[in-house]
C-alpha cells in the first residue's frame, strides 16, 4: 500500500469531491480514480459511495480513514525524527569524562546541550581516559572528554590548555625548604594515579630519565581529583591538574610545589574513533568548539 495513495485518499475523503480533490492535489481525476481503485482492491471493499453531486465514505471507508491518518501521522513524525537526527538536533550521545573534565568541561557541555539541542540526551560515564578508550573501542561510548594525545588510533581535538603539577597540603613540610629539587620530592610518600595512566607514566619517566628512584607510592587511585580532602590532611604528595589545585572545591587546602621538571603541559578536548560520530555527537563537538573559541577571544 503506497503512502501517496493514502494521502490522496485522505484528501478525497476530506473534500468529498473528486474534482476539488484533483485541483487541490494537482492531479487528474482519472489518476485519483485509479488511486481509489487500488486501495479498494487491496482492502476488498468499497471506500466511497455517490451522494448527490459528490461522494461520501462508506462505513469501511470511515474506518479506513482513521487508520490511514494514523499511518500518515506516524510516517510524518518518523521522518521529522530522522531529519532532526541527521541535523544533530535529536538523539542520544554517550559521553565518557575523565575526572578532571567531569568537573570543568562536563557542566559546560550539559549547559550547551540544554540550551541548543533540546531533543538531544546525554549518557555520561566517568572514568580514566585509559578505561574510557576501551569503552570507545567496544562501541559503548560515542566520544570522550579528556586529555588528548598523539594516538593515531583516535581523533583528538583539543580545546583547553591544562597544566599538571606536584601539589601538597598548603602547610606541608616541603614548603619550609627553599630551592626544592627532584631529590627532595623523594623524601615523601605519594598518592598517584595507577601506572597505566598517561600522567603517571610521564612523572615516573621524569625520575627514571635522571637516574633517580620512582616516587614511593602509598596510595594509587583513578579518582585523584576527588581526594583533595585526603591530600589536604596528610603529608602525601600528589600529581594534580592545576585546575583541581585552584578549584573552589579544594577550599584552599592544596598548594603547588613549583618545579619545572615536574610540570606537565597538556591539552584537554574530545577523543573519538574515526568515522563513528552520529550527527548529534558532531553537533555537540561543534557547540563545544564554538564555546571555547568564543572564550578565547
Amino acid at each position: 500500500m503506497d503512502l501517496r495513495d493514502l494521502r490522496y485518499f485522505a484528501t478525497i475523503a476530506e473534500l468529498k469531491h473528486l474534482g476539488r480533490a484533483a485541483e487541490a492535489l494537482h492531479r487528474s481525476q482519472p489518476a485519483l480514480t485509479k488511486c481509489i481503485q487500488r486501495l479498494e482492491e487491496a482492502l476488498g471493499s468499497t471506500l466511497f459511495e455517490r451522494k448527490g453531486r459528490g461522494i461520501d465514505l462508506t462505513a469501511v471507508g470511515k474506518q479506513f480513514l482513521l487508520t490511514a491518518r494514523k499511518i500518515l501521522d506516524t510516517n510524518d513524525r518518523s521522518m521529522e525524527d530522522m531529519s532532526a537526527f541527521i541535523e544533530g538536533s535529536a538523539g542520544k550521545v554517550r559521553v565518557g569524562c575523565g575526572p578532571i573534565t567531569a568537573d570543568y568541561v562536563l557542566p559546560i557541555l550539559c549547559k550547551l546541550v540544554l540550551e541548543h539541542t533540546p531533543n538531544v540526551s546525554l549518557e555520561v560515564l566517568i572514568g580514566t581516559t585509559y578505561f574510557l578508550k576501551e569503552q570507545l573501542r567496544q562501541d559503548q561510548l560515542d566520544l570522550i572528554v579528556g586529555g588528548v594525545s598523539d594516538d593515531d588510533e583516535f581523533v583528538n581535538q583539543a580545546f583547553i590548555d591544562d597544566v599538571v603539577t606536584v601539589a601538597a597540603r598548603k602547610d606541608h613540610p616541603i614548603f619550609e625548604s627553599s630551592g626544592v629539587g627532584l631529590r627532595d620530592l623523594l623524601n615523601y610518600q605519594w598518592i598517584l594515579p595507577t601506572p597505566q595512566i598517561a600522567s603517571r607514566k610521564w612523572l615516573d619517566n621524569v625520575f627514571a630519565s635522571r637516574k633517580l628512584p620512582k616516587p614511593a607510592v602509598r596510595i594509587e587511585t583513578n579518582a585523584l581529583p576527588s581526594v583533595h580532602n585526603l591530600i589536604g590532611g596528610t603529608d602525601l604528595l600528589c600529581f594534580l591538574s592545576r585546575l583541581t589545585v585552584d578549584h573552589p572545591k579544594s577550599r584552599g587546602l592544596l598548594k603547588e610545589v613549583a618545579l619545572k621538571e615536574t610540570t606537565l603541559m597538556r591539552k584537554l578536548g574530545i577523543i573519538y574513533l574515526p568515522g563513528t560520530l552520529t550527527p548529534a555527537a558532531t553537533r555537540l563537538i561543534e557547540l563545544l568548539s564554538m564555546h571555547y573559541s568564543n572564550a578565547a577571544e
